[in-house]
């Protein structure tokens, strides 16, 4: 009777053992909402040594696309070089974002337009500062309870996500991707630098060859002498006009201070793979040129300048039955503007290998098997083109809305406006 007893008392133990792992197992795949069984596309995976920084924007950008709200980082961890000293695989990509805050004492505001990633103490310093309505909400503990098994208790911070909004600056970024021949450019003699002029703008030393370039030149700009300082927009179209370059594009944007943007000029492709569950997904990479910027708003005093971060791609993509290879150029930094400053990027060089037949007609062209005649009568020409890639940014501080309605004209009556235009024609007419 006592062994009976004592092997139903053991059962019992490991049927709620059992229990309690499946409930651990449960909750930290599902979502705070409760969202269990989520798609491959809802599933991360990082690494311990994966740096903080990378894992929120990762993070930052699918709560953006599947559940439509920024995730604004204003913890101590923001800018440091750390890891998020934990390993996650498969799992959904919010539980992770908790996971990911509890291991390095931060936590979230939950707003309807926006998460925000605060420290622990920043939370309780705002828990401590809300007024209190009830007598349940004075005794609910502040720090938020972080047991897997529990339910997760968030710390409510009344905001109006209006004013928040109302108060952001924006930066227009105008640019412009100018791909320049730098084969023909020397063929022809002629050689630039850019420099930044007497304004905020900047300018283009153009050097060319005496008896190649200034003839070239003489055309559009007549130059007296071999130095010409001239305006960028002037020597682009001076490029375009003998060949020399071409403007790919000129997009212009408008970013929130402390935001990313990308511009993309190419294509995506995509690749077949494995996610970890072992179904096969397809994948897509962006490749041609690609921009991103992150311009950030900073004041001293009354002068207001602008930190623009930069990253460029240039790439191109080439497949086969057995791999996928991409050749990519890139380049990152920053760029501190005035408003209305301008600056550039170059250095992104690439090259164009060209396979041309040469000879004479219709002999240069004969299959191999005719006496051998196309290797008498014609030939293989390879030409190397190099290029590179120059993009001119101008970065403009815009009003904030608060601004732009405070100098809002006042409405307009079209109907009276237009009577009045109406009666003065008609005394003009008339000679009344």
């Amino acid at each position: 009777m006592r062994i009976r007893s004592f092997l139903l008392l053991m059962l019992l133990v490991a049927c709620i053992a059992e229990s309690t792992q499946a409930q651990t197992e449960q909750a930290v795949r599902r979502a705070a909402k409760g969202k269990v069984g989520a798609s491959p596309d809802e599933l991360v995976s990082f690494n311990t040594d994966v740096p903080y920084t990378k894992a929120i924007q990762s993070l930052a950008e699918l709560s953006k696309k599947l559940d439509g709200k920024l995730l604004i980082d204003r913890s101590p961890m923001q800018g440091k070089e750390k890891t998020i000293g934990i390993n996650i695989e498969s799992m959904y990509w919010k539980d992770a974002l908790e996971l990911i805050l509890r291991s390095n004492q931060l936590w979230y505001n939950d707003f309807p337009e926006y998460l925000e990633v605060v420290s622990l103490e920043e939370m309780n310093k705002q828990s401590s500062d809300q007024p209190q309505k009830d007598n349940a909400s004075k005794s609910a503990p502040q720090t938020p309870s972080f047991s897997p098994t529990s339910d997760v208790s968030r710390v409510a911070v009344v905001v109006d996500s209006s004013e928040y909004y109302l108060k952001l600056r924006e930066v227009a970024i105008s640019s412009v991707f100018f791909d320049v021949n730098k084969t023909k450019l020397a063929e022809s003699g002629v050689s630039f630098s850019i420099f930044r002029g007497r304004d905020l703008n900047l300018q283009m030393n153009v050097t060319g060859a005496s008896k190649v370039t200034k003839q070239a030149l003489s055309a559009s700009l007549q130059p007296s002498n071999p130095n010409l300082a001239v305006s960028i927009d002037a020597a682009i179209a001076m490029f375009e006009s003998e060949q020399l370059g071409d403007v790919i594009a000129r997009p212009q944007i408008s970013v929130r201070s402390g935001t990313m943007q990308t511009i993309q000029i190419g294509q995506d492709f995509s690749v077949l793979e494995k996610d970890f569950s072992g179904n096969t997904v397809q994948k897509f990479y962006p490749t041609g040129t690609i921009l991103t910027v992150k311009p950030k708003i900073y004041k001293v005093g009354d002068l207001e300048f602008i930190d623009v971060q930069y990253r460029v791609e240039k790439s191109t993509f080439t497949s086969s039955t057995v791999t996928t290879v991409i050749n990519k150029n890139s380049a990152q930094g920053s760029l501190t503007l005035l408003n209305g400053e301008e600056g550039y990027i170059g250095g992104m060089y690439s090259n164009d290998e060209t396979t041309v037949r040469e000879g004479v007609p219709l002999l240069k062209d004969l299959p191999w098997w005719v006496f051998g005649l196309r290797y008498l009568f014609g030939y293989d020409s390879h030409s190397v083109t190099k290029r590179e890639l120059i993009i001119l940014l101008k970065a403009e501080i815009l009003p904030s809305l608060e601004e732009r309605a405070a100098k809002k004209p006042a409405a307009k009556n079209i109907i009276r406006d237009a009577q009045q235009e109406m009666e003065k024609d008609l005394k003009v007419r008339t000679g009344k």
